[in-house]
C-alpha cells in the first residue's frame, strides 16, 4: 500500500524525536536496532546500515520512556509501515536514512506476549 507523498501545508509536521526503534521484515525472527531522526503523525525517518527498496513493508517498534523516573511502566508503539524513501547520500559517519509511512499502529505495554527483549541503554544512545 503505497501512500502518496504530501507536499505543502497538508504535509504532516515532523518532530525531531530521537528514540530507539526496532525494525524487521514481517515474520522475521530478528529485530534490528536504529534511532529515529524525526517522527510525524504519518511516518518516521531513521538511520540504518540496512538499505531497503521503496515499497518494502516493515514491522516497527518505538520504545517510549517510562511514565515516571521511578521505574514506571514502559510502553511501545508497534507499527506496520512501508518504505517510501531512502536517502543513500549522507555525511561521513552517518548511515543512510529510511523514511517509512506508517499505516497501522497500536500501543503495547512492555511484558505483552509480542514483547521483544528490552533495549540495552548503551546501544540505544550510541548514535545519539
Amino acid at each position: 500500500m503505497l501512500r502518496k507523498r504530501q507536499e505543502g501545508p497538508g504535509r504532516a509536521k515532523r518532530f525531531p524525536i530521537h528514540v530507539p526503534i526496532r525494525y524487521r521484515i514481517p515474520h522475521s525472527p530478528d529485530w534490528s536496532l536504529a534511532r529515529t531522526e524525526n517522527v510525524s503523525r504519518s511516518g518516521v525517518l531513521f538511520r540504518t546500515d540496512c538499505v531497503f527498496e521503496p515499497m518494502t513493508t516493515l514491522d516497527l517498534r518505538l520504545e517510549l520512556p517510562p511514565v515516571n523516573n521511578n521505574g514506571g511502566t514502559h510502553a511501545e508503539i508497534v507499527c506496520k509501515g512501508e518504505v517510501v524513501r531512502v536517502e543513500r547520500h549522507y555525511s561521513v559517519g552517518d548511515s543512510p536514512a529510511v523514511a517509512v509511512a506508517i499505516y497501522n499502529y497500536r500501543l503495547a505495554k512492555r511484558g505483552s506476549r509480542t514483547e521483544v527483549p528490552p533495549l540495552d541503554p548503551t546501544l540505544a544512545l550510541a548514535r545519539g
